[in-house]
C-alpha cells in the first residue's frame, strides 16, 4: 500500500474517532461516594460498567466527600443553574434549597414507567424519602444507623461491661479513666453531632427526640444536653476534645486509645483496629426515665437528583435516566451495602460482611424505634447553632436552656 494512502486512511480514522467523541452526550455526575469513603471503588467500578455499555456517553464524575465546602458548592450550582446531571444530596430538611431551586425532576412519573426498577426499591424507603410536597426528588442507594462503637480488646481487658445504663456507663467511664485510657473520643468542639443526638433521644426518648424546637423547647433537649455536660465533668472525653474533629476522634478510637466512639455506620470500617471483629456496635444506653434502649437514629436521607434540565433535553434524557438506573439499580444497591455496610434501600441481603457489620444490622433489625437525625429535622442554620453551643454549654460557660432558646430564635426565622 502506498505511503500517501495510508495517511490519508489514518486522517480518515483520526476524524471518524473525533466525529464520535464530538457527537458523544456528556454526563455530569457528583456522589459522596469517594476518598476515604467504603463505597468508592465499587462506585467507580459501576460508572466503569455503564461507560463499557454505552460508549456514546462520556461521564464527568465530580464525586467528592461532602464536607460544609462541597455543600455549599453543590447549593451555590443550583442557585445558579450550573447543577450537575445527576447529585447525591440530602433528602432531609437539608434537601429544601435543591427541590425548592425548581431544578430537579419529580421521579414518581419516571417510576412508574419501569415497574422493574421501582420494585427494587423498598417502599418503606420510598416513602421516606419523599419531600413534603408528597413527590420523590431522589432515589436512595444505602442507609445508615448509628450507635455507640466499642473497643471490646479494652472491654475485656480490663472486665468492663458495655454499658446499657446511666449507671453502667458511668462506671466504665470511671474505670478505663483510672487506667489512662480516654473513655469516650469525641470531638465537641467543631462535630458533637452524634453525641448531642444520642444525648437527647437516649435522655427523653423518641418522641421529644423528635418533636423538633420550633413549637416549644422541649426540656428533654435541655437534660439531653446537660447530660453531655455530665459526661464532660466526669472526665469521660479526651483532654482537646474542645478542638478536635470527628476525624482527630475516631483517629483516637482507631490507635486503641479510647474505648468508646459515638457515631454510625459509616464510620465502622475506619475506626476498627487490626483485627475487625474486634470492634462492634451497639445502642448508647438508657440514660432517662423516658429513653428506650434498643431505639435508634437511623434512617435513608440521602438519594439521587435528577436534573431537570438534562431531563428536559432531548440529546441527554435517554442517557441519563439509563445511568440513574444503573447507579440506583438492585444489583447495586446490593454491591454498595457489600461495601459500607449500610443499610440497603432495596430488599437484597448483603454477603460477606464482616462481625461489626452483622451486629450492626441485627441491631437495627431489633430496634422498638427509629428515628432520623436531629439535622434531619431542623434548618440547618438552626442546628450549626447547636453544634457551635455544645463547647459552651459542656464547660459551663453557656446553659443549655440559653443556647436552645437561640436555635429556637433560629429556626422560626429560616423555617
Amino acid at each position: 500500500m502506498k505511503k500517501s494512502m495510508i495517511i490519508v486512511l489514518a486522517m480518515l480514522l483520526v476524524l471518524s474517532v473525533g466525529v464520535v467523541n464530538a457527537g458523544a452526550v456528556e454526563l455530569r455526575v457528583y456522589s459522596m461516594f469517594s476518598g476515604a469513603d467504603p463505597a468508592s471503588g465499587v462506585y467507580e467500578e459501576l460508572i466503569e460498567e455503564f461507560k463499557a455499555e454505552h460508549p456514546e456517553v462520556e461521564i464527568v464524575d465530580e464525586s467528592a466527600t461532602l464536607d460544609e465546602s462541597v455543600k455549599v458548592r453543590i447549593e451555590n450550582d443550583f442557585a445558579s443553574g450550573n447543577e450537575p446531571d445527576i447529585t447525591m444530596y440530602f433528602t432531609d430538611s437539608q434537601a429544601k434549597p435543591i427541590v425548592e431551586s425548581g431544578r430537579v425532576t419529580p421521579l414518581d412519573e419516571i417510576l412508574a414507567n419501569s415497574p422493574e426498577w421501582k420494585n427494587g426499591f423498598l417502599d418503606s424507603v420510598l416513602e421516606q424519602v419523599k419531600y413534603s410536597d408528597g413527590n420523590i426528588y431522589a432515589l436512595p442507594i444505602t442507609g445508615f444507623y448509628e450507635g455507640l462503637i466499642v473497643n471490646l480488646d479494652l472491654f475485656e481487658e480490663h472486665d468492663v461491661k458495655i454499658p446499657e445504663t446511666k449507671e453502667e456507663l458511668f462506671a466504665a467511664v470511671e474505670t478505663f479513666r483510672a487506667n489512662d485510657i480516654v473513655p469516650m473520643a469525641a470531638g465537641l468542639g467543631m462535630t458533637p453531632h452524634y453525641n448531642i443526638e444520642h444525648s437527647i433521644l437516649k435522655v427523653g426518648g423518641a418522641a421529644a427526640h423528635d418533636a423538633g424546637i420550633a413549637d416549644e423547647i422541649n426540656p428533654m433537649w435541655v437534660d439531653g444536653l446537660n447530660h453531655m455536660q455530665e459526661l464532660y465533668e466526669a472526665d469521660a472525653f479526651q483532654k482537646d476534645t474542645l478542638t478536635q474533629d470527628w476525624s482527630g476522634a475516631r483517629q483516637l478510637f482507631k490507635q486503641g486509645r479510647a474505648a468508646m466512639l459515638v457515631e454510625g455506620s459509616w464510620a465502622i470500617a475506619d475506626a476498627q483496629n487490626e483485627g475487625a471483629n474486634r470492634v462492634t456496635i451497639v445502642p448508647y444506653p438508657k440514660v432517662g426515665e423516658n429513653g428506650n434502649q434498643s431505639d435508634l437514629i437511623a434512617g435513608f436521607t440521602s438519594g439521587m437528583y435528577l436534573s431537570k434540565e438534562a431531563y428536559n433535553d432531548d440529546e441527554k434524557q435517554e442517557a441519563v435516566v439509563e445511568l440513574l438506573k444503573h447507579l440506583t439499580s438492585k444489583e447495586a444497591i446490593k454491591k454498595i451495602a457489600e461495601a459500607n455496610g449500610g443499610l440497603p434501600a432495596a430488599d437484597v441481603t448483603p454477603a460477606g460482611l464482616s462481625k461489626p457489620y452483622q451486629d450492626g444490622l441485627e441491631m437495627f433489625k431489633n430496634a422498638d424505634h427509629v428515628s432520623l437525625p436531629i439535622d434531619a429535622q431542623i434548618q440547618r442554620p438552626a442546628w450549626q447553632t447547636l453544634v457551635d453551643g455544645v463547647a459552651y454549654i459542656v464547660s459551663g460557660r453557656r446553659s443549655a436552656e440559653d443556647i436552645l432558646e437561640t436555635v429556637r430564635e433560629i429556626e422560626l426565622q429560616t423555617r
